[in-house]
């Protein structure tokens, strides 16, 4: 399912049910795993996402653009990932490293945030190609080579290599509007 930018900016500040849900099946699990990474829970990265966006649903902020909106919602995120330390008392030496964190992304909080932004992204643009070239990317993302994939598809090697490039070819355009743009203008 894709959704545009206008989309979520208006679900969001219209509190549209329907957009909502949405943004909700387009952030939830990237969210989910940004927080487990924090926290180490991955129940509790899920309830911890889940209230985030219950907060957001039920407060009065409107987002002037789907950038906003996405670094608020990695921020709202990272925030209550620090409050659920500090109040369930997570191992010292752990949490006092997290906390130390908690003035700003560290860059490994930052390059893991990127990594599952653009994860996300990539899973839901490679479900719209064509079957053929969506098979020969997943096979390639897996780790076969091209004659892997030729044989295991039962096409020829110039047939893989071509459906690769016209994949890739989209996936970059696809890719190059996304909030990875605003992630890496926000923190570089």
């Amino acid at each position: 399912m894709t959704i545009d930018s206008a989309e979520i900016l208006r679900a969001v500040n219209e509190k549209d049910v329907s957009g909502w849900k949405c943004i909700y099946t387009a952030y939830y699990t990237a969210l989910c795993v940004y927080a487990n990474r924090l926290i180490n829970d991955v129940h509790g990265a899920e309830d911890l996402v889940q209230e985030v966006l219950c907060n957001v649903w039920k407060s009065d902020s409107k987002f002037e653009n789907v950038n906003n909106f996405t670094y608020y919602l990695y921020r709202a995120v990272y925030n209550q990932a620090m409050m659920e330390i500090r109040s369930k008392g997570y191992r010292e030496r752990y949490a006092r490293q997290v906390i130390q964190d908690s003035e700003g992304f560290s860059d490994e909080v930052f390059v893991e945030t990127v990594r599952e932004e653009l994860t996300r992204h990539l899973y839901r643009y490679i479900d719209e190609l064509p079957n053929e070239q969506r098979q020969i990317i997943l096979l390639s993302i897996k780790g076969y080579t091209g004659k892997e994939i030729a044989d295991e598809l039962g096409i020829a090697i110039s047939t893989v290599k071509t459906q690769k490039n016209r994949s890739f070819k989209y996936l970059r355009e696809k890719l190059k509007n996304t909030v990875l743009f605003f992630l890496i203008s926000c923190f570089w």
